[in-house]
């Protein structure tokens, strides 16, 4: 099924980021060296893990202050 408007990505070869399969080059390792490209692909996991900790962290502290308000709602 067509949606119209959805563009379609396939991950770069070099960078492993999201491409739209219009582009005939990555936007992103484009210019770039294997070298840096490697180091594009483990900079942008190495933010991504970072992103995904601190977004559990807040997941974490949302979940004991849900607790802590239903103990205190039905045990006062």
């Amino acid at each position: 099924m067509f949606r119209l408007g959805l563009i379609r990505c396939k991950p770069c070869t070099r960078c492993g980021l999201e491409v739209n399969d219009l582009e005939p080059e990555c936007p992103h390792c484009k210019g770039f060296s294997d070298l840096q490209a490697v180091y594009l692909k483990q900079a942008y996991k190495d933010d991504l893990i970072q992103r995904n900790k601190s977004l559990a962290k807040l997941f974490c502290k949302l979940a004991a202050v849900a607790v802590i308000i239903t103990l205190v709602v039905f045990f006062v």
